[in-house]
């Protein structure tokens, strides 16, 4: 991989990508993969409908880089884009749908283990922690598992979630409460 590609910043990376350059277009590829297909585990809870999506998504983009405006953010850019992709495949395939029940906001399941392993809390605080997280809307959830485990900006989170800014700001906020309320030590 070409180590000059690396140290673009996203709109110039951008742009050699939709020049045609295969090096930008795989050096895009492999830094944003697995998080896009943990992701996608996390939505649909199906391996293969992830990886489907994350390969849809890539040959879409190539075919269509002429046309791709400039980004700059392509994180922000490739979770819109896969998102979209993922929920329109699971609205629009009957066998998929029976398999996962996507309601009108999906349910992301945050992995609680893998906040124990990364936080080392204790089974008291897991415990609580898990009942607060369930007191959380779906959005809520989403909104917490692109900020914290995808470490997205509110603003990425707005090109992600069709959602204003604000929107962002007050469900995060919300949901700390909620958590704080569930967490906190009585």
């Amino acid at each position: 991989m070409n180590r000059s590609l690396k140290s673009l910043p996203d709109l110039q990376l951008w742009i050699e990508f939709k020049r045609g350059n295969r090096q930008a277009f795989k050096l895009i590829y492999y830094t944003y993969h697995q998080h896009l297909f943990n992701y996608g585990l996390k939505v649909s809870g199906h391996a293969d409908i992830a990886e489907d999506c994350i390969q849809d998504l890539f040959l879409k983009l190539w075919k269509n880089r002429e046309n791709l405006g400039n980004v700059h953010s392509i994180k922000s850019y490739l979770f819109k884009s896969f998102r979209r992709i993922l929920i329109d495949l699971i609205k629009s395939d009957k066998k998929i749908s029976d398999i996962i029940d996507l309601p009108a906001e999906y349910d992301v399941h945050l992995n609680i283990e893998e906040m124990l392993i990364k936080n080392e809390v204790s089974r008291q605080q897991l415990s609580r922690l898990e009942k607060a997280l369930n007191n959380l809307s779906k959005r809520q959830k989403e909104i917490i598992y692109l900020c914290f485990y995808k470490g997205m900006s509110y603003k990425e989170i707005t090109e992600v979630i069709p959602i204003k800014y604000q929107t962002v700001r007050n469900c995060m906020h919300e949901a700390i409460k909620v958590l704080r309320k569930h967490v906190s030590y009585h």
